[in-house]
């Protein structure tokens, strides 16, 4: 079995990718398959983990979900506006090390609590996410599917979500870290759902979609 990425090695990764592809600020292959890592992300939110994210506490916290250290980077990332680094295609397309990288997000969501406060979650959405949704449609999102507990933004399209009772798919990352309050519930890749209605309402001058759905099953990678 092929050992896990390590924190070293991811790092070290992003580092030859600016030093080989970056000229001042500007990046010579913007299509490279790695081309994410250009702003050298990765490393900071690993310098700031180790400076003041992650407390003593924290660490004791995380430790008790036995998370390893590169699980702990890939949690910190996904919170911490770098989700999108995780949705660069299904896993046997992504270019390395992206499904190394969800190999290590699908097991912390593994090892996160599935009991959530709440019969309904609530995702905000753009317009292309709601195009083409009505109901009776079945959809299977093939990457990471966040959620909230809380309704927080009215002033869009919009998502509401009702967990399958039985066998939830849904994982309440907010029990691990609750960066600002978000409240956040990630649903495991290749999750389907079902529409069960949609609706569309008004806000001042613009007009939003809300779909309806209900969690049903999943597809094996």
């Amino acid at each position: 079995m092929k050992k896990e990425l390590t924190v070293e090695e991811l790092l070290k990764m992003e580092n030859d990718y600016i030093c080989h592809h970056r000229i001042g600020n500007s990046i010579i292959e913007k299509n490279h398959p790695r081309y994410y890592f250009y702003e050298g992300l990765f490393c900071s939110r690993h310098i700031s983990s180790q400076n003041r994210n992650l407390s003593n506490d924290y660490k004791h916290e995380l430790s008790k979900w036995q998370l390893t250290k590169f699980e702990m980077l890939m949690l910190l990332c996904y919170l911490d506006n770098l989700s999108e680094y995780f949705d660069k295609g299904t896993p046997k397309s992504s270019p390395y090390p992206v499904n190394e990288m969800c190999k290590a997000m699908d097991s912390v969501l593994m090892k996160t609590p599935s009991e959530i406060d709440a019969p309904v979650l609530y995702r905000q959405c753009r317009s292309d996410n709601v195009n083409g949704l009505k109901k009776g449609v079945i959809r299977i999102f093939e990457d990471y599917l966040t959620t909230s507990l809380d309704n927080w933004n009215q002033d869009n399209h919009q998502f509401v979500i009702i967990p399958n009772k039985d066998f939830t798919r849904a994982k309440a990352l907010y029990k691990l870290r609750n960066r600002t309050g978000e409240n956040q519930v990630t649903f495991l890749r290749n999750t389907i759902f079902e529409v069960t209605d949609t609706e569309t309402f008004q806000r001042e001058d613009s007009i939003y979609k809300r779909i309806y759905m209900r969690e049903i099953g999943y597809k094996k990678y």
